[in-house]
């Protein structure tokens, strides 16, 4: 089950950043379907050990004249357990935010690569702030303060006259 919510997430990932890049390639609108069985053979994904947790935080804000116009947000308490609302809504933060401000502004949103932010203005004198925030945690300071004791023990073993 883990491991499928990881796959699908992962493959919201790849398709937000290859869209394009299908949508410009021709030589697959005569390729067979593959089918389902063959795909999960194929399909990657990852696995945190027991002992490691993760959280992701994706935070995309707009701010016009200090007032804020728009926000996508997700948060991702622990990767290895991430549902499918979560993967929905990392989907959904990673898609293109179009800004216009003032009169005649016009934009190809099909141009648009994912994750990507575009700010129109056609007005004098605004103020514009467009902020993206990605935040991720893990809980690996115990086992990076473990190494580090190991590796000062043995740069200490090796200091010291005759130890070899």
């Amino acid at each position: 089950m883990r491991a499928h919510i990881v796959q699908r997430v992962a493959l919201a990932l790849v398709a937000c950043g290859a869209t394009a890049a299908v949508l410009a390639d021709d030589s697959f609108t005569d390729a067979p379907p593959v089918s389902p069985a063959t795909l999960d053979e194929v399909r990657g994904g990852f696995e945190l050990p027991a002992n490691l947790h993760a959280s992701f935080k994706l935070e995309r804000t707009a701010l016009l004249n200090g007032e804020l116009v728009a926000q996508l947000s997700v948060e991702i308490p622990d990767i290895a357990n991430m549902t499918a609302e979560q993967a929905s809504k990392l989907a959904e933060a990673s898609s293109a935010l179009v800004i216009q401000n003032g009169p005649d502004n016009a934009f190809n949103l099909a141009a648009l690569g994912p994750a990507s932010t575009v700010i129109q203005n056609t007005l004098s004198d605004q103020h514009l702030v467009a902020l993206t925030t990605i935040s991720v945690q893990v809980n690996s300071l115990s086992a990076y303060r473990e190494m580090n004791f190991q590796d000062g023990l043995t740069q200490t073993l090796i200091s010291i006259p005759g130890v070899r």
